[in-house]
């Protein structure tokens, strides 16, 4: 049994419209949520799974629709090869909030151009949720991604940023023929 916590205002995108998303989850880990809904908690019952690399997949599944990502987002989570990543902004912003605002801002870019262009250029999904900017990829996709939000985090201009994602595209295509 495994036990995770979500932000409230997630709950409803956990369950999904008549518990769509939630029956989804299950189904395709063999898991039962139990979803306590007044604290954010869910339980994950695992005594019916056959698979326990699932069951932990369904767990992150859970985490990264918690951590602002779409189901179908965080359900590319449930492939082989495929991981979620969170960085905790705090350790960049310490507790000052405005500087914390000003980073989020810097990382979704105007009009979201920056969280755009590394999900495109990396070829993974970023999410910046609270206090956290949440990556879902294979392994290069999201050392990648990671490596660009550090670089705006210590304060690299956007285009020093960009162009590192543009240099490293061709290490996604060439890890790419090496998995085929």
């Amino acid at each position: 049994m495994y036990s995770v916590k979500i932000p409230q205002e997630r709950i409803g995108v956990l369950v999904g419209k008549n518990g769509e998303t939630k029956s989804e989850i299950e189904k395709r880990s063999l898991v039962t949520l139990t979803v306590d809904s007044s604290s954010g908690d869910i339980t994950i019952d695992d005594s019916k799974a056959t698979d326990p690399e699932m069951t932990l997949r369904a767990r992150d599944v859970i985490r990264a629709i918690g951590r602002g990502f779409s189901p179908q987002r965080a359900f590319r989570l449930f492939d082989t090869g495929t991981y979620l990543e969170v960085i905790d902004l705090k350790d960049f912003t310490g507790k000052n909030s405005k500087r914390a605002k000003t980073v989020r801002a810097r990382l979704i870019g105007t009009r979201g151009k920056t969280r755009h262009l590394i999900e495109e250029l990396s070829e993974s999904y970023v999410s910046i949720y609270g206090n956290t900017a949440s990556l879902i990829g294979d392994y290069v996709q999201n050392q990648i991604s990671r490596e660009s939000v550090l670089m705006i985090l210590r304060g690299n201009q956007h285009s020093t940023v960009y162009k590192y994602l543009e240099r490293k595209r061709k290490d996604i295509r060439l890890a790419k023929l090496d998995s085929v």
